[in-house]
């Protein structure tokens, strides 16, 4: 079959097949370059047919520029339903091969977080647009949603929507467990109404993916006994990156961005996304209220100073995905530098650190801060002094009772008196017993920011910045060398390369692998496993849920594609690997330069900074002095 006859009449002829699935097949239209037709298989075509009616009598298509909906139907020569025709997507890509970041380097290889993010708003607003047109999606998932390298959404398998036309509901009959809401977990779909609502939970899960490098929002760490599955999750509502964690029993997978990288907003909207139904069904942020609050993180987006394919919310300290690149050892977006910025002229730069003077030994800073001749003697002191001459007074007294004992009454306890009155009377006439700790700790106290004053005042503190500055300025002219070194490297590397390319192609979201279904595949892109070339170099045992057994699995699957690898001598050096050194070495000069770019400044100011202690020593340096001083007067007998 060839030829059909659309319902405006045209007599059409289907062209080269596009797409297949387990309804039909999708093939391109000779005679409408623009249009795609979907034919179903046997057997399917009736079941759907008066729904497909209902859609394109209400002329969907023309309301929405997001959703490939039904335009005109299909049939035969003898008059028999076989499908529709819809506007042809072109150009576009599974949303999965964006969101998970090994994927995103070979089919969307310049998209950077930004592009993350504006597919994000174009999802929402999609979904708000089809919920408008009184449709719900039902089976929202990552297979029904294409991206182009504009960032723009459209929506396929608009025939499995439920549609509402006059008294008939049209119900969606299928669904994904890992995007399906807690309250439908379980549920036979041929009988339950579907909802924007229960929408807005599988939106919620694919912005997630989008935002958060493809993770799960309910794949992690189980802290409670035994594995969580992510369908077992959802149904409990343990969202892994909750703040909640001590309801949720829940914490993330390694590697991935925090919660409130995208700001507290949109951190909350997640969390009021994923909460059991029961408790919060009405404060499920809907698809239109998603697109205006993202809208507003790209209004207040910055852009990474190291890096230009790095933008992240304003009111964050710092670059959240630069610190995630270095503890993940890798780019997560091809990196990006203005090839117009000029080099620095790092002879030029050197010259003027050097330029700059050494700050010179400072003096005794005894000396700077002079006598202090308004010092008196304390109250503590005054107070002291009292106590010791009344307890001298008392002891002489003592002395002389003791001795008339000796004498005139009793010589051994008159002898032990006058001994013991005179021991007492010559302590207390010793103040520097009494004023022992009070000076041990005031001289500490004067040691220590002497120390500090005199690496301050002095070339100590100079000379260590400047060392740093001229190691960076090394590393700086280094560079070249280390990027032509990697390079070779790469040359020697081939072989291993070309494999990793061969393994990295196989990816585990597409494969066939046994006790490995949906759930899984889930699980292991939020821990980064994405493909065999993953399986094979990294533990997948460190995955909860992932035994031996299931690990066993995979490594089979796995060394099934390393099998089929041939190593060919005559294929370049993988322009992607080459890139890859080059943005890295790159990056370094960028980082290096930033802060080099900073040192004629801060030691100018450290040189400025010692000569004007030199005259005027700090407060705590004159206080702690002070007080040293006033400790040792106090002292004096």
């Amino acid at each position: 079959m060839s030829g059909m006859i659309s319902s405006d009449g045209r007599r059409l002829t289907l062209g080269p097949l596009l797409g297949q699935g387990g309804e039909g097949a999708v093939h391109e239209i000779i005679e409408a370059p623009n249009l795609a037709a979907k034919i179903y298989n046997p057997g399917k075509a009736k079941e759907r047919h008066a729904k497909i009616e209902a859609l394109v009598s209400a002329r969907l298509h023309a309301t929405s520029e997001y959703v490939a909906f039904p335009i005109e139907t299909l049939k035969s020569a003898n008059g028999d339903f076989l499908g529709f025709s819809m506007k042809k997507v072109a150009g576009f890509k599974s949303v999965h091969d964006l969101y998970g970041p090994a994927s995103r380097k070979t089919e969307f290889p310049t998209a950077d977080s930004k592009f993350l993010l504006r597919t994000a708003i174009n999802l929402a607003s999609a979904v708000a647009n089809i919920h408008a047109n009184g449709c719900v999606i039902g089976d929202i998932n990552h297979s029904g949603i294409l991206v182009s390298n504009k960032a723009l959404v459209t929506l396929i398998d608009s025939d499995s929507f439920q549609y509402r036309s006059s008294s008939t509901l049209y119900r969606c009959l299928v669904g994904v467990a890992e995007y399906t809401p807690p309250e439908l977990q379980g549920a036979s779909f041929d009988k339950v109404d579907r909802t924007p609502n229960h929408d807005n939970f599988g939106l919620a899960v694919l912005l997630f993916q989008l935002l958060f490098l493809g993770r799960h929002p309910f794949a992690g760490r189980y802290l409670g006994k035994g594995d969580m599955d992510i369908k077992t999750a959802i149904r409990d509502g343990r969202f892994a990156y909750s703040e909640r964690r001590a309801e949720t029993q829940m914490e993330p997978p390694p590697y991935a961005p925090a919660l409130a990288d995208y700001g507290a907003e949109v951190g909350r909207a997640f969390e009021a996304a994923f909460r059991l139904s029961g408790r919060q069904l009405s404060a499920r942020p809907t698809a239109a209220d998603w697109a205006a609050r993202l809208k507003t993180v790209e209004g207040n987006l910055a852009t990474c100073a190291t890096d230009k394919s790095h933008s992240y919310f304003r009111s964050l300290p710092s670059c959240p995905w630069c610190k995630l690149e270095r503890s993940m050892g890798r780019s997560l977006f091809p990196v990006q530098y203005s090839p117009s910025a000029p080099v620095m002229d790092i002879g030029q730069l050197l010259a003027a650190i050097r330029a700059i003077p050494t700050p010179t030994v400072p003096p005794d800073p005894e000396t700077i801060i002079g006598p202090l001749p308004t010092l008196t003697i304390s109250a503590a002191g005054q107070a002291a002094r009292s106590e010791k001459s009344v307890t001298v007074f008392a002891g002489v007294i003592a002395v002389a009772i003791g001795i008339y004992l000796m004498v005139a009454v009793q010589g051994f306890w008159g002898l032990a008196l006058a001994v013991g009155a005179g021991i007492m009377t010559l302590r207390a006439k010793d103040l520097g017993l009494r004023f022992q700790g009070e000076h041990k700790s005031a001289q500490a106290n004067w040691e220590e920011q002497r120390k500090v004053w005199l690496d301050q005042a002095g070339p100590e503190k100079f000379e260590r910045r400047k060392s740093h500055y001229l190691s960076l300025a090394n590393a700086h002219a280094a560079l070249p060398t280390k990027e032509r070194e990697k390079l070779a490297a790469l040359e020697q590397k081939k072989r291993q390369l070309q494999l990793a390319k061969h393994m990295e192609s196989h990816r585990i979201d597409r494969a066939n692998i046994p006790n490995i279904g949906q759930g899984r595949k889930a699980t292991l892109a939020s821990y980064g496993f994405e493909n065999a070339w993953d399986i094979q170099h990294r533990s997948v045992t460190s995955v909860p849920g992932f035994g031996p057994s299931l690990a066993g699995d995979l490594q089979a699957w796995a060394r099934s594609i390393e099998r089929k690898f041939v190593f060919n001598a005559s294929v370049p050096t993988d322009p992607r690997a080459i890139q890859e050194v080059k943005g890295e070495i790159a990056k370094q000069r960028a980082e290096i330069e930033r802060e080099l770019a900073n040192g004629p400044l801060e030691l100018r100011r450290l040189s400025d900074e010692a000569l004007a202690l030199h005259k005027t020593p700090p407060q705590r340096l004159v206080d702690a002095y002070t007080r040293l001083k006033q400790v040792e007067l106090d002292m004096m007998a």
